[in-house]
């Protein structure tokens, strides 16, 4: 294989949902220039992510059943060409951001490295790691927020505990779910592993569930009240809201429905993926479409899934690595 096609599955440039996070930030806090450096510097610090994460799990990775295929694990990259490509995608955020924004900025984004980092070192030796990969999230759009500016919004400030939510259950309770039977093999503790799911009768506690059910009810709470604190006739966004919150509490069914299944659970995580991100865009669409251009916000809607479908499609064959 081409080294650039090992360099594009080493990325995983399908996942571009952290990479937005700064340009959401900087949105919700009034802030609309500056947009390319902004996705520049949240497309390299999310590829480092995935990256890093390939680095710290081959040997984890090696023993899978689902993706000892990673350009890692089998060799297709070395340990110290991965080493220099993140040490590339490490200095390149921090140019942009020591010269273009602020000092603010400057310490959430050293704190968006540090929580990913201890993601990706122990999620596989502690349980109720997501949420360090949640903090990543938030740091990284308060990141974005504070680019230009040294204070936010209230408004800014709630949209900014969504992502800590969003990866609590895409991450903490689907992702780690549909792996859950090569994980207690291999030993690794991840949160489903302290709920007694019972694998023999494909049984999942209904503590578990409800702890799924309740992060997603707190974080659709969340985008409601955010919206509701804009003090705008937002009417569009508050539709696009109960849509979305319909549509995810649906998938949230249909990933627990289908528990033993892991191609039809890893197809419902990236639909609910997708829309989690919609509802994040949802809350900001009238704001931005009144303050700033409509086009730009449906941009924000549509553009980011319609990627990942894309590039799933025509580089990943339709399958992601994961």
């Amino acid at each position: 294989m081409e080294k650039w096609k090992v360099y594009i599955q080493l990325m995983r440039i399908y996942g571009i949902f952290i990479a937005m996070m700064p340009l959401l930030g900087a949105v919700s806090n009034g802030i609309f220039h500056g947009f390319i450096f902004l996705l520049i510097a949240g497309i390299c610090s999310n590829i480092f992510g995935f990256v890093q994460n390939d680095y710290f799990d081959v040997e984890i990775d090696r023993q899978s059943g689902y993706v000892s295929n990673r350009p890692l694990a089998i060799g297709l990259i070395s340990e110290k060409e991965a080493i220099v490509f993140m040490a590339i995608l490490l200095v390149i955020p921090f140019i942009i951001t020591i010269f273009l924004f602020s000092t603010y900025a400057l310490l959430f984004l050293m704190l968006y490295f540090f929580f990913y980092t201890v993601y990706n070192r122990y999620s596989k030796k502690f349980a109720f790691m997501e949420y360090s990969l949640g903090l990543a999230g938030t740091m990284i759009f308060l990141y974005g927020a504070f680019s230009f500016k040294e204070e936010i919004s209230i408004y800014c400030f709630l949209i900014s505990l969504l992502p800590i939510l969003k990866y609590a259950f895409n991450v903490g309770v689907s992702a780690n779910l549909k792996d859950i039977e090569y994980d207690l093999r291999q030993e690794v503790r991840t949160t489903p592993s302290l709920f007694n799911i019972n694998l023999e009768k494909l049984s999942i506690p209904k503590s578990f569930i409800l702890y799924g059910y309740s992060l997603k009810i707190i974080y659709v709470i969340i985008a409601f009240f955010a919206l509701y604190v804009t003090q705008m006739e937002a009417y569009f966004s508050f539709l696009l809201l109960i849509v979305n919150s319909l549509f995810l509490f649906y998938t949230i069914k249909k990933i627990f429905d289908n528990f033993g299944n892991r191609r039809k659970m890893l197809f419902y995580a990236e639909i609910h993926e997708i829309l989690s991100y919609t509802l994040m865009v949802s809350i900001l669409y009238d704001y931005v479409a009144i303050k700033y251009s409509p086009l730009f916000s449906f941009s924000l809607l549509i553009l980011p899934p319609l990627w990942i479908i894309l590039s799933l499609k025509i580089l990943f064959g339709g399958k992601p690595l994961e």
